[in-house]
């Protein structure tokens, strides 16, 4: 993963710093938001097949709400700068540089699969029945921590930050969204006094 989000490498591979951004987050957010949502699940006693359901449903709808929600912004964020710098062509005798010119579909797509990728992780000691939903749940929060502890190592390489600082700054908020969802989990078992 090192070599992958070393700068020479992301810059070989085409990506510029809006692509970098909806990788971040979009794996940040769908773990951490499946993550969230399983714990829940898990602390309200559901059964590990609605677990898997409402899950799978969740990772596919954040596919499609984010990566068109990153279309729109990026289109928006393009159309704003494209409309300054023709106003500043018109007034100006020196044009300012032209706008970046990354393209709204990139993002979108860069933004879909990194949500699709960060919210399976969670969901894969689900996949199957294998494991009971208490050690399907340890296993799915250590690989979400170890996913987002190294995509924070990452992000701190390539913005030449603390690695490790920003990989457990990632861990510890996410870990905490986790343990909310399971108490609310546990919390909403007990109001609606669903049977474990």
């Amino acid at each position: 993963m090192h070599s992958i989000l070393r700068p020479s490498s992301v810059h070989r591979r085409g990506l510029g710093a809006e692509s970098i951004r909806e990788l971040v987050f979009g794996v940040e957010d769908g773990v951490v938001q499946n993550m969230t949502l399983i714990a829940g699940m898990v602390g309200a006693a559901l059964s590990s097949k609605i677990i898997l359901i409402a899950a799978a449903i969740n990772a596919i709808a954040g596919v499609l709400s984010m990566s068109m929600g990153t279309y729109l912004s990026s289109q928006a964020e393009r159309d704003v700068a494209l409309a300054g710098q023709n106003a500043s062509d018109r007034t100006s005798i020196d044009p300012e540089p032209a706008v970046n010119d990354h393209s709204p579909r990139r993002d979108a797509l860069v933004m879909a699969s990194a949500y699709a990728v960060g919210a399976t992780i969670p969901l894969l000691p689900f996949i199957g029945g294998f494991l009971d939903d208490g050690p399907a749940l340890v296993l799915a929060m250590a690989l979400a921590g170890l996913t987002l502890f190294f995509l924070g190592v990452g992000k701190g390489s390539l913005s030449n930050q603390h690695r490790i600082r920003s990989g457990l700054q990632m861990l510890v908020l996410a870990s905490a969204a986790g343990l909310a969802g399971y108490f609310l989990g546990v919390l909403a078992r007990a109001v609606f006094g669903l049977d474990a």
